[in-house]
């Protein structure tokens, strides 16, 4: 037996294992290259086995029958004819069975493959639907996109679909209709379809992957006639940069800055000013990684609320380091706003002496870097400031635990103590929290950002404008975001979350021009604030005369330079000296329309008829012992499904209910409900079973 043929054949096979996977996520390409490199393999090892004379013979003779083996019609008696002397022998039969037996099998798969993605293409062909939502692969993300997204005016099509999948897709994906494609999203030709709106969301783990393939999106389809709008998810600068300075001609693209967008949704599910000391909104921040600094700039906009002074405190090993950087990005934020970068370990008694320091903190994000260290300090400092607060031992400023995994996330909410006595820790940041429960794609806040932006530039229906350049989402973003703020700093006491409540009273607010002018002083203070956040920093007349010629602006957005970042009362002299008069309308329009604002995106909702209950009359039925203990199993029983719905919908105990931080009183195991709440359970069971009775069932023990 000729070994130089064996180590050849085993060469083919490894190289083959490397380019494969490249390609382990395209299984149009990846059985291909196997079977071609299993088909070159399986050539070299039959040659000097077969019974011909001559090279040519051997070779025709070699490929033949490795071809026949791809299409099911080997025969393995050339194989068994083969002496077995020494161990390179039987390793040389070994593989060349091997070979046989897998090739079949990968032409089957295959063959079904491509059946299948055959049949799906041509179901797309005749899809009638409202709305295509197409997703690049099938991950965590994509499905909790589309349980959120998907309705019966919609299709949705996954792309790059991977045997093994299918388990994943039906567990989470329930009475939802979807393709699923093994080809990739550049192989889906969106020109065919029938459905005039169609959303692309790119959602790989990558951020090189998905900018690639934004850009090979956008160059296919910047001249179709399909309304297309895509959604990718990226998380760096640079790939903004990338995006705004490309040609998008008809297509909307809508970045997905999961990190800055959570944090947004967030402060409004959970805003600063609450459980405030003296009107000081003093905010700790445990851990200045991505997640910690991105949450500093912003909280530094959104913090500028009228008659609340705000000051942020920054616990990190590598503080210094983090302010350092902070002052590359954005050059005028430290030096204009009140910060305290602690360099410490969180776990280490310098820590506690540092926090010792620290003064009516209200409110906590705890970002270190991974899940179990952000559980653990979080509970330590629940605990460190309830024991702090001498008078009550009750002091609980909102903790915010930033938590990837989604089972932490879900049990980090209902943490207890060995007592049963709640922690009181706001988990989020989970895949299911970000796109399915509190979604940062399609959210009111992004409706309100919208608006925003058609107060200014109202002809722009179609938002092509608005998306044409992340600057112009991000700032309308920004400014949605401060409403919320805005309405409770004239409200305070009043405020109590329900939008057409406070809007009435804010309108009455508005039409006092003392309120109206420090709400549009306040928004330029908060627009200066972002813009500083942002990396702009204050450019003099002198600069202005400088760079307005050449770029026919008197804002730089290269080298991030504008001259409205100035005290509010200079605004009118700046204005006058580079011919931009209105420097000020822009702010008093936001605050001025703000009431027409939220009423465009969350309409009021017409008043209902009066209902009149009409219960059946079982007043005539008398249930025996045995039902009554049996409805108090049951009452408890329903209680605790309750509480169990309720608990997975992110509510948690609290002393009074609170709809808006999710919290009720009755939270609680059934034994500890007041004998009123048990009753509330009891009657309505006791009532159905008396329904049932007089209906004509009887109830009985098998």
């Amino acid at each position: 037996m000729n070994n130089a043929f064996l180590i050849a054949s085993i060469t083919i096979i490894i190289l083959t294992i490397i380019i494969a996977k490249k390609y382990l996520k395209d299984t149009k390409k990846l059985i291909p290259i196997i079977l071609l490199g299993l088909t070159i393999a399986l050539t070299v090892l039959v040659y000097p086995v077969c019974n011909k004379s001559n090279f040519i013979g051997k070779t025709v003779f070699s490929i033949v029958y490795s071809a026949q083996t791809i299409i099911l019609n080997e025969n393995l008696e050339l194989i068994d004819s083969i002496a077995i002397n020494q161990i390179t022998d039987g390793i040389y039969v070994g593989i060349m069975y091997i070979i046989s037996l897998l090739m079949p099998l990968l032409t089957v798969s295959f063959l079904l493959t491509l059946i299948g993605d055959i049949i799906a293409k041509i179901k797309i062909k005749f899809i009638n639907k409202e709305q295509i939502l197409i997703f690049s692969s099938v991950n965590e993300k994509s499905i909790a996109i589309a349980q959120k997204l998907s309705n019966k005016n919609n299709c949705i099509i996954f792309a790059n679909y991977e045997k093994g999948q299918e388990k994943q897709l039906t567990q989470y994906i329930k009475n939802i209709n979807y393709i699923k494609l093994n080809s990739s999203l550049e192989d889906i030709d969106i020109n065919k379809f029938k459905s005039q709106y169609v959303n692309i969301y790119i959602f790989e783990d990558n951020e090189d992957t998905n900018l690639n393939l934004i850009l090979k999106m956008i160059e296919k389809y910047k001249n179709t006639r399909h309304d297309i709008k895509l959604y990718p998810l990226l998380n760096e600068e640079t790939s903004r940069i990338i995006l705004d300075s490309t040609e998008k001609g008809n297509l909307q693209i809508e970045i997905v800055n999961e990190i800055e967008r959570t944090i947004l949704q967030l402060l409004q599910e959970k805003p600063l000013y609450l459980n405030t000391i003296n009107n000081e909104i003093s905010v700790l921040i445990v851990g200045c990684g991505k997640v910690g600094k991105q949450f500093l700039k912003i909280i530094t906009w959104c913090g500028q609320i009228i008659g609340y002074d705000l000051k942020i405190n920054v616990i990190d090993i590598n503080a210094n380091k983090i302010k350092a950087n902070i002052i590359k990005e954005c050059p005028e934020l430290i030096d204009n706003y009140n910060y305290n970068f602690i360099e410490a370990d969180i776990t280490s008694y310098e820590a506690i002496e540092e926090l010792n320091k620290l003064q009516n903190i209200n409110y906590i994000l705890v970002a270190l870097d991974n899940d179990e260290k952000n559980i653990k300090e979080a509970i330590f400092l629940r605990r460190y400031f309830m024991w702090r607060d001498k008078i009550s031992y009750n002091r609980k400023p909102i903790i915010n635990i930033w938590i990837k995994d989604k089972e932490k996330n879900k049990q980090v909410d209902t943490l207890k103590n060995e007592k049963s006595v709640q922690y009181d820790l706001n988990a989020f940041g989970s895949t299911i929290d970000i796109y399915y429960k509190n979604p940062i794609i399609n959210s009111t806040l992004e409706r309100v950002s919208q608006q925003i932006h058609l107060l200014h530039d109202a002809d722009d229906r179609k938002l092509r404008k608005y998306y044409e350049k992340e600057y112009n989402v991000k700032s309308s973003r920004a400014t949605a975001s401060h409403i919320k703020y805005k309405i409770y700093s004239m409200l305070k006491e009043k405020y109590t979350g329900n939008l057409e409540t406070d809007l009435k009273l804010f309108e009455k607010i508005l039409n006092d021009k003392r309120y109206f002018d420090m709400l549009v002083e306040n928004e330029h203070n908060r627009w200066m604030a972002y813009m500083r956040s942002d990396g702009y920093i204050t450019s003099t007349l002198e600069d202005v005369n400088k760079y307005k010629d050449t770029i026919n602006n008197y804002t730089n957005h290269v080298i991030k330079m504008h001259p409205a970042i100035a005290e509010y009362s200079e605004l009118d002299k700046i204005g006058e000296s580079i011919g931009k008069k209105d420097l000020k309308k822009y702010d008093s329009d936001i605050i001025k329309n703000i009431p027409n604002i939220l009423t465009r995106v969350e309409p009021k909702k017409e008043k209902k008829a009066k209902y009149t209950p009409q219960p059946i009359d079982v007043q005539d039925i008398v249930l025996d012992k045995e039902l009554v203990e049996i409805s108090e199993k049951l009452a408890k029983n329903v209680h605790e499904v309750w509480a169990q719905n309720r608990i997975n919908d992110g509510w948690k105990y609290g002393k009074t209910r609170d709809d808006n931080k999710k919290e009720h009183p009755c939270i609680i195991p059934y034994e500890e409900l007041s004998e009123a709440e048990k009753k509330y359970d009891r009657d309505t069971l006791q009532e159905s079973l008396k329904l049932l009775i007089k209906m004509g069932y009887k109830i009985e023990k098998l």
